[in-house]
């Protein structure tokens, strides 16, 4: 089974010092164990341990701060490092997008054919030829502060921007697939939700990436309603589950720094 811990979820991101030059995690490690466990503690210390120009560094943590403080999340996303995204996740959740999308195939130029994207206020499903253009994209954006999805930063966002260069997907961007190696997890979506307990309905318990390219080509070529209704609730369940998919992992990634005592 795939271990869920009962633990406060942290607020992770003002723990970080990985967007400073030459920090990476095993000197971070380094910087907590010394004392240094947060913004305010590094920016209070005269001088830090394997820190040469604190100075500079100051200005760094300093700005970092400011645009938490800010919610300024996409210039914030650009300081920190991607893989460290995911602690932006619990100041953030209350406005994060969840996203996946389909597609008639698996290359960057495939045609997309339904987006979901879910919201504390509500979850939008757009169907190309129906509801999807730029304009009932970026609404359904508009407001995120942290993307999440499960191997978007390899393909949904990529295919995305293609199709959409008009919609910003500039955002942190917490992605469950490598969040979760992080903890230990090396499968894909379906398996990690069997393991977490997450169940589907039945009509769409079978379907998978192939078959949603089988659905919508029922769909285009021949009016199947039902295709259509089944790829929806597909390309839906997807994205919704993602948002316990990564309560979970959060809660996993803090377990593993719980040691520090924040």
């Amino acid at each position: 089974m795939f271990f869920i811990p009962c633990c406060i979820a942290l607020d992770m991101i003002e723990h970080t010092f990985q967007m400073l030059p030459s920090v990476g995690k095993k000197k971070e490690t380094a910087l907590w164990e010394s004392g240094v466990r947060d913004w305010d503690e590094f920016l209070s210390s005269e001088s830090v341990a394997g820190i040469k120009s604190k100075d500079r560094c100051d200005a760094i943590v300093m700005q970092a701060a400011e645009l938490l403080d800010d919610e300024e999340t996409s210039l914030l996303g650009d300081i920190i490092p991607r893989g460290e995204h995911w602690r932006m996740f619990d100041r953030f959740k209350n406005d994060a997008a969840y996203l996946d999308i389909e597609t008639d195939g698996l290359s960057r130029d495939s045609l997309v054919t339904v987006v979901t994207v879910h919201r504390k206020k509500g979850t939008t499903t757009l169907t190309e030829g129906i509801d999807l253009d730029a304009g009932t994209l970026a609404e359904a954006l508009e407001g995120a502060k942290i993307l999440v999805t499960f191997n978007g930063s390899c393909f949904d966002v990529p295919v995305l921007r293609n199709s959409f260069p008009e919609v910003d997907f500039d955002l942190p961007h917490y992605d469950l697939r490598f969040a979760s190696r992080k903890v230990g997890y090396r499968g894909g979506l379906k398996p990690l939700e069997i393991e977490m307990g997450i169940t589907r309905e039945d009509e769409i318990e079978g379907v998978d990436g192939a078959m949603a390219v089988r659905l919508w080509h029922q769909w285009e070529r021949h009016q199947d309603k039902d295709a259509l209704d089944i790829l929806t609730e597909y390309n839906r369940a997807d994205t919704v589950n993602l948002e316990t998919i990564a309560e979970r992992i959060y809660k996993r990634l803090v377990t593993d720094y719980a040691g520090y005592r924040w």
